[in-house]
């Protein structure tokens, strides 16, 4: 992965972990050419909140496609159409008849084809670097493993009502993961479980 500029920063809110940094700025760099997708977009890929993905392309962006993302309407909000309008000009973007950012429906990312770009280029950075587990016993580690997560990159990419409820992973391993977590600075995601 590429190394990453992080200026000294103000964040409004709870901290925001560089794990999440990256992930919002690898999906962003999925995005293809002459198209954009909304902050909960992104958001929805890494398992956070449009507000959490807008604080990061603020403070973080300057190295990726950040022209790419807009609000969910297609603005790109505050005082970025200016500069944006000469990105969106050079990928064939056209901005609405008022004036305020591009139309969605005509210049959104296909999702399905976004989170498959998404998930192939995270399992490539996965694959080359990794945390491993703290120790949980047997049971949690295969319970976790059932699901192929077997490092604490994986981890985060859940919830935790997701992982508890997996069998044979009980609170004690949860606790012993969230230490560890806590430890790193990488916090769980915010998705919610789909069981």
């Amino acid at each position: 992965m590429r190394p990453i500029y992080r200026p000294p920063a103000l964040h409004y809110g709870e901290p925001v972990d560089d794990y999440l940094v990256d992930r919002v700025l690898l999906a962003v760099e999925q995005i293809p050419l002459g198209r954009v997708a909304a902050y909960g977009d992104i958001a929805r890929l890494v398992g956070t909140s449009p507000r959490r993905v807008g604080t990061i392309m603020r403070l973080y962006a300057h190295d990726v496609p950040w022209w790419r993302v807009v609000g969910s309407s297609g603005d790109p909000g505050g005082r970025l159409l200016d500069h944006c309008r000469p990105h969106w000009s050079d990928e064939g973007i056209a901005v609405k008849p008022n004036g305020l950012g591009c139309r969605m429906a005509h210049y959104r990312a296909d999702q399905v084809a976004l989170e498959h770009a998404y998930r192939k280029a995270l399992d490539a950075v996965l694959a080359a670097a990794s945390t491993p587990l703290p120790f949980i016993g047997r049971p949690a580690a295969e319970a976790l493993a059932s699901v192929g997560i077997t490092s604490l990159e994986r981890v985060i990419e859940h919830s935790e009502a997701e992982l508890l409820a997996l069998h044979g992973l009980g609170p004690k391993a949860i606790r012993r993961v969230a230490d560890e977590l806590d430890r790193l600075g990488w916090a769980w995601s915010l998705r919610r479980s789909t069981r």
